[in-house]
């Protein structure tokens, strides 16, 4: 009966095989490309946002700052940080497990 229905398998899949090469060859050439050209306006959000940026562009630093007598007189209140010592290679192997 398997050899009754082999022919008929083996018709169905090369038909199957040749409208796949004819649908990958032929069935993309009258497309045009896409693209995209549509802009969109900028949300009120966005245009604060870039009118802030381009407002902090144009700050300068005076570089008299740097100079003036109060910058030097400021100390430094930053505090070393103290190397310690390293966990376990893998902190959630259970107690006891060896090392690997």
């Amino acid at each position: 009966m398997l050899a009754k229905y082999q022919n008929w398998i083996v018709i169905g899949i090369v038909i199957m095989i040749a409208f796949g090469i004819y649908s990958y060859l032929f069935k993309g050439k009258d497309e045009a490309p896409l693209t995209a050209e549509t802009v969109t306006a900028a949300s009120p959000e966005d245009q604060d946002l870039i009118a802030l940026l381009l407002e902090l562009r144009s700050i300068s630093l005076d570089e008299g700052i740097f100079t003036n007598p109060a910058f030097h007189s400021l100390q430094d209140f930053s505090q070393e940080l103290v190397p310690e010592a390293v966990g376990r290679p893998n902190p959630f192997a259970p107690l006891g497990s060896p090392v690997r």
